[in-house]
């Protein structure tokens, strides 16, 4: 890559863009002005706009996990339950100051998931790498007796983690984050146990 450009920087740039225009609405074009990259710089760093695209989704991805990670680690005398519950709240009540966008692995799913296999793939398995990341965290609060133990803690953490991205689709089109808090407590207060 050129000096010039610092990759990860690029990358940061071309998310925001992809998070606030979609993949097909973004060209080349967009994406050198807003990075201050030459085509011919963006197309020797990264070889198609594709290519582009699935960097983007791989910082994102570890940069989610990261902070999934950081987020639901204990702290504050919170239990596991409360830790999985503060976190989906907070990140639907996010959703104003960041104008809807959601998640940028839930957008790229939605638009592109059924259009682009390789696209559809990658993005598929960053969302099994945030499961990974969130499970311990369900597993703990089923070892505490908050949520029943009895059911397999990898699908419930795909059942609360998909639930998430449908309300955060919904809520793009809404933009009524107070009813995604509502739908996400009902969820968790249903789970709990009594």
């Amino acid at each position: 890559m050129n000096q010039k450009h610092n990759k990860e920087a690029v990358l940061k740039k071309g998310l925001g863009l992809f998070c606030n225009k979609g993949y097909n609405s973004l060209g080349v074009d967009e994406i050198c002005t807003v990075t201050g990259m030459t085509k011919g710089a963006f197309y020797n760093a990264f070889k198609s706009k594709e290519q582009f695209l699935i960097e983007a989704i791989l910082l994102y991805g570890d940069n989610n996990v990261h902070r999934i990670t950081s987020e639901l680690e204990p702290k504050n005398d919170f239990s596991a339950f409360e830790r999985l519950q503060n976190f989906y709240v907070k990140m639907l009540e996010a959703q104003p100051k960041v104008n809807y966008i959601g998640c940028f692995i839930n957008n790229v799913m939605s638009e592109l998931g059924i259009a682009n296999e390789l696209v559809g793939k990658i993005s598929d398995i960053e969302f099994n790498k945030f499961i990974e990341a969130i499970e311990p965290t369900v597993a703990e609060a089923q070892r505490n007796g908050e949520i029943n133990g009895s059911l397999d803690t990898k699908l419930l953490t795909e059942l609360i983690h998909s639930t998430f991205y449908g309300i955060l689709t919904r809520i793009k089109s809404s933009h009524d984050h107070a009813q995604g808090v509502i739908t996400i407590n009902l969820l968790f207060n249903n789970l709990k146990n009594k």
